[in-house]
């Protein structure tokens, strides 16, 4: 997943699908001058999210690969706004569920809502990006140094929160040539005031049990 998607993440986990290439599968974010090709403004207004990005996506989670594919509600919009330094900002919005599938047992957890309003700003020059989402919403680490701020503010690898907001800033390495990929550096969680969350591993063990 590109990081141009991680404020789905935060809130809704399949938007964003088409700021990403087609056939990318990297986890590190767009160099910075294809961001705004990426992710043009949409000039203040909210649209809606194209075909292309409501594929499902799959990611490393739970000792197995997890995919989330749109579910049976879906009215999500977004908008991009570039503001006076140039930097990207996204915001998303939306009634949505997710249906979320584990590879090894093929554990699913069916509608899941996650209509949780996200903002996203990636920095003008490429070093950082900040992710925030309010509940509910569904959460996954990107990076070894996402699950590691995740891991420092008592949160589960991967979860579902029910309510209040979630807030993060991921540090970067630009690419030092074009065409490459920026590097994680870290990640730190700056705000949580979650509620109510969940450990979506063990939530997919329950859903096996029940099979």
């Amino acid at each position: 997943m590109n990081t141009t998607q991680r404020i789905t993440a935060a809130a809704a986990a399949v938007l964003l699908r088409a700021a990403t290439p087609a056939g990318a599968t990297s986890h590190e974010p767009a160099p910075p001058d294809e961001m705004q090709e990426l992710l043009p403004s949409t000039h203040g207004k909210f649209v809606p999210y194209p075909d292309e990005a409501k594929q499902p996506f799959t990611t490393a989670a739970c000792d197995s690969e997890v995919t989330l594919a749109t579910g049976d509600v879906d009215e999500r919009e977004y908008r991009v706004l570039i503001d006076t330094e140039g930097n990207t900002v996204v915001e998303s919005r939306g009634e949505t569920t997710l249906d979320i599938t584990r590879a090894s047992d093929g554990a699913t957890l069916d509608e899941v809502s996650v209509d949780g309003r996200s903002f996203q700003t990636n920095a003008a020059d490429g070093t950082s990006l900040t992710v925030s989402g309010s509940g509910p919403g569904v959460v996954f680490p990107y990076s070894e140094a996402e699950a590691q701020a995740f891991a420092e503010a008592g949160l589960p690898e991967a979860f579902l929160f029910l309510s209040g907001e979630l807030t993060g800033t991921i540090t970067l390495e630009p690419a030092s040539e074009p065409g490459q990929e920026p590097t994680v550096v870290s990640a730190e969680i700056t705000e949580n005031s979650t509620e109510y969350v969940f450990d979506l591993c063990d939530l997919l063990d329950q859903a096996a049990a029940e099979q």
